[in-house]
């Protein structure tokens, strides 16, 4: 009799919410092997015309994918293949392309991958968020042409019923081109939030988990799995333990209910009468559906970035303009948060001599509003657009990674200008209220004093915990260290809090934190009134909310600011939850003790 596997636990990042319990399809990348073969001088143009032709084959199976893509997903993810088609338009690709095939004398194949191989180490040093995520549109562009140059066919493929899709990494067009009928969800070694494989399975409404590392080669299709993104987690070989309560959370809902659309607009109350709003972030259009359909209070957060990440260019007034009436009309009376563009400089490196050589660490480099009063022209084109939209609709801006006072007075004072100059000119415009995103530990510390000085807050807690334990969340490496529930991490979360209300402006918590159930209850007990997250996360998060109590919250919370350790701080919260309330918090749905999670370093 076989023994059965060993149970294995690997924590990930979940991008798009929901618990699975499946069976793995392991789906290859079908990355072609290059080798390299001299061409003499005389067949070098014949090559150039061989890669010609590869790129408008490639091009015309982009094009069609777009289509199959619009057909089976909605026309809002087919913005994907935009990039995909500008990649390949790019003169300045293809010509790096053809010059190795004539330099180096090298047959197109070869000349695909060294170019390609040079973007992709380029990009995967970039330190943003939005941008490092571009590596799959590059992996895919040059797999397409590859695959071109071999002329292998390009067809479609179809799932078995009930599959869990386990991938190294999953290539947009990969997604896009799976019968994902009876895709259950995803998980894959590699990707981030802002992947285009999270875009999609948010989109389309499945759970996955990125991130993974060396999961891949640790599955076989056809082995149990669950998929557990609420948790950031997935298990092979589950104990016939884990599967018994997994199928009683996932046959039984949470109670109260989740409400949608228009009951889940209705007032959200603890169980004592604290009333607690729920708002959505959003980031590219296929999210926009879901603020109306899970009954988001507006938009908390807009991460306008999107405005620039699959185009590559910065975008005129007008198209800005267009964009922020859009979001003011989607987020109705309750208003949105416009979030200024978070970027880096690498956003403006390539090709120019302001900037000659990359920055040795960018995620402490120029970027947020450091980027934006760096390049003031940028900063103000978007400050008149939303400035304009706000005309049609109750907009607010939000300005990303403050560190003090000074962020606030030098960005207020380009609001106001911008303001004046078109209250003088006589366009339509309106006032906006201007926030500050409390996000690293000098915003936390200096607080009180930003507080007096904006109209809100804003918690990001994705980057408050990366900044104030020293921890890249995008490295495999240090992941263990990455620990949302440490002391530090809920001191800083109290303290701008009370900031806030001592001043007597609203404070909106977002990120990770706000989108998980056990961690909202944490905040709502560390005085958040407001959360913002991913809009399929609101109705599990409702529930959850519904039925506990505010006061309770408060007590575990100032229980867990007196621990000394992150480890000391997840026992207490699995002790207290599962004793206070069992049927919202099962022991499966709180965080594991670090020592069980099985991670292999």
């Amino acid at each position: 009799m076989t023994a059965q596997p060993q149970e294995v636990r690997c924590k990930g990042l979940g991008v798009s919410e929901g618990v699975v319990i499946g069976q793995v399809m392991r789906l290859h990348d079908g990355t072609p092997q290059v080798y390299r073969w001299r061409i003499a001088s005389t067949g070098l143009e014949a090559e150039r015309q061989r890669f010609r032709a590869a790129v408008d084959l490639a091009r015309e199976r982009v094009q069609a994918t777009k289509a199959y893509a619009e057909e089976r997903l909605g026309r809002d993810h087919a913005y994907i293949f935009d990039a995909h088609l500008l990649m390949l338009d790019d003169e300045r690709v293809s010509g790096d392309i053809e010059r190795e095939i004539t330099v180096g004398h090298a047959n197109a194949e070869w000349a695909v991958k060294v170019v390609g191989d040079r973007l992709l180490s380029l990009y995967s040093e970039i330190k943003d968020d939005y941008l490092r995520a571009r590596v799959s549109d590059v992996e895919d562009v040059m797999q397409r042409l590859l695959v071109a140059l071999s002329g292998a066919r390009d067809e479609p493929r179809d799932l078995s019923e009930d599959a869990v899709i386990v991938a190294q990494d999953l290539l947009p067009s990969a997604v896009a081109e799976l019968d994902l009928r009876h895709a259950r969800a995803l998980a894959t070694d590699s990707g981030g939030w802002t992947s285009h494989t999270a875009i999609l399975a948010r989109g389309i409404g499945i759970p996955a988990v990125v991130g993974l590392r060396d999961f891949y080669r640790r599955a076989k299709t056809g082995d149990r799995i669950i998929v557990d993104s609420n948790r950031n987690e997935v298990i092979l070989h589950p104990s016939e333990a884990t599967l018994d309560v997994y199928q009683e959370e996932t046959a039984q809902p949470l109670k109260p209910g989740p409400a949608t659309g228009l009951q889940a607009r209705s007032e959200l109350l603890t169980t004592d009468g604290v009333e607690i709003i729920l708002r959505a972030n959003v980031e590219v259009p296929s999210e926009f559906a879901g603020v109306a359909k899970y009954g988001a209070r507006g938009v908390g957060l807009y991460r306008s970035e999107f405005l620039l990440a699959h185009r590559g260019v910065f975008v005129s007034e007008d198209v800005q303009r267009a964009a922020y009436e859009e979001i003011a009309k989607l987020a109705g009376d309750d208003g949105a948060v416009v979030r200024l563009f978070d970027l880096g400089a690498a956003t403006l490196r390539e090709g120019t001599a302001q900037f000659p050589e990359p920055e040795k660490n960018p995620a402490l480099g120029l970027r947020a509003i450091r980027f934006s009063l760096r390049n003031e022209e940028i900063m103000r084109t978007q400050v008149r657009a939303i400035l304009l939209a706000a005309k049609t609709g109750r907009l607010q801006i939000v300005l990303p990674m403050v560190a003090d006072l000074s962020d606030v007075r030098r960005a207020r004072a380009i609001v106001h200008d911008e303001a004046t100059k078109l209250a003088k000119a006589g366009r339509d415009f309106a006032e906006v209220k201007v926030g500050a995103m409390i996000e690293v530990p000098a915003a936390v510390l200096m607080s009180e004093s930003i507080a007096r000085a904006v109209d809100f807050f804003e918690l990001g807690t994705n980057d408050l915990v990366q900044y104030t334990l020293a921890v890249d969340r995008g490295n495999d490496e240090v992941a263990d260290w990455f620990r949302t529930l440490h002391p530090a991490v809920l001191h800083s979360i109290e303290r701008s809090l009370s900031a806030a209300r001592t001043a007597g402006i609203p404070a909106i918590v977002c990120g990770e934190m706000a989108s998980t159930p056990a961690y909202a209850v944490l905040l709502i007990g560390l005085g958040a009134t407001e959360l913002s997250m991913t809009p399929s996360a609101i109705p599990r998060v409702r529930g959850v909310l519904a039925g506990v109590s505010a006061e309770d919250a408060r007590a575990i919370a100032r229980d867990c600011l007196s621990c000394s350790t992150a480890d000391d701080v997840e026992d207490l919260v699995r002790e207290r939850f599962t004793a206070l309330w069992p049927d919202l918090f099962p022991s499966a749905s709180l965080p594991a003790p670090r020592l069980s999670q099985n991670r292999e370093r």
